[in-house]
C-alpha cells in the first residue's frame, strides 16, 4: 500500500492531487505547535534540546488516517502510529524538522528524533518529540529561533495558552521574547497565487510570516 513516506514533501502532495489553478495562496497543512526550551543552568544559562508538542489539523489528520488504517477499523492501531510516526518524521527530517535555530547569523543543524510519542484523538493527530542540539549553546541576543515551512505550504500556530514555555531547574530568571506573525495582505496573496507553477514557487515566502523568538536571562 502507497504510504505517504515523504510527508508528500509536506504539501508538495497537494500539488499532485490538486489542480494548480484551485490552489491558493493561503497554507494547506496547519499544525497547532507547542515548544518547550529545555534550558541548563551552571554558570551561564544554556539551550540544550527543543521539545515540540504539533498537533495536525483535522483534514491532514483524516488523510492520513486513510492512507495508514491499513485494517480500515477507522482507527490507528500502536503499529499503526508507530509506522505513522516513522515515515511521517522521515520526512520532515529533509526539512530539518522546520526548525529555524540561529546563534551569531549561524544556523545549527539540530540532531535526529531517536523518539516519537503520537497519538490519534478526536479526528487529530500529535506528535511529541525531542530534538537535541549538537551541543549546549549559551543563551543571548544572539540566539534566535523560529519555526516555519520555507515554501508556507505549511503553517504553525503558537497558541494563545503556554505555546512557549521554558523548562529548566531556575528559569525564574529567564523570559521569552517574541515578535507578531505578520498577516497575508492582498497584494501578497496574489503574487503567491501567480507564483504557483513556477520553478521558485513561495521559496523562503514562510519566514516573512514566521514569529521570531528569543530568550533572555537575567
Amino acid at each position: 500500500m502507497f504510504k505517504l513516506r515523504k510527508w508528500i514533501i509536506l504539501a508538495s502532495f497537494i500539488l499532485f492531487i490538486a489542480p494548480i489553478s484551485t490552489i491558493n495562496a493561503h497554507p494547506h497543512i496547519l499544525i497547532d505547535a507547542q515548544i518547550k526550551f529545555n534550558l541548563n543552568q551552571s554558570k551561564i544559562t544554556q539551550l540544550s534540546s527543543l521539545t515540540y508538542i504539533w498537533q495536525f489539523d483535522e483534514n491532514f489528520s483524516l488523510l492520513l488516517l486513510g492512507d495508514y488504517d491499513d485494517n480500515k477499523d477507522q482507527l490507528l492501531s500502536v503499529d499503526e502510529l508507530t509506522t505513522l510516526a516513522i515515515e511521517t518524521m522521515e520526512a520532515s527530517k529533509e526539512l530539518g524538522y522546520f526548525t529555524h535555530l540561529v546563534k551569531n547569523d549561524t544556523e545549527i543543524n539540530l540532531k535526529e528524533i531517536t523518539k516519537i510519542d503520537a497519538k490519534f484523538e478526536d479526528s487529530r493527530l500529535t506528535f511529541e518529540f525531542t530534538l537535541e542540539l549538537p551541543e549546549p549553546v549559551t543563551i543571548d541576543d544572539k540566539l534566535k529561533f523560529a519555526i516555519y515551512d520555507e515554501e508556507y505550504y505549511t503553517a504553525f500556530n503558537l497558541a494563545e495558552k503556554p505555546s512557549l514555555q521554558l523548562v529548566g531547574d531556575n528559569v525564574t530568571g529567564c523570559s521569552i521574547i517574541r515578535t507578531q506573525q505578520a498577516e497575508v495582505d492582498e497584494n501578497i496573496e496574489n503574487a503567491l497565487k501567480n507564483a504557483f507553477g513556477l520553478d521558485t514557487v513561495n521559496q523562503g515566502f514562510g519566514a516573512k510570516f514566521a514569529e521570531f523568538v528569543g530568550i533572555k536571562c537575567i
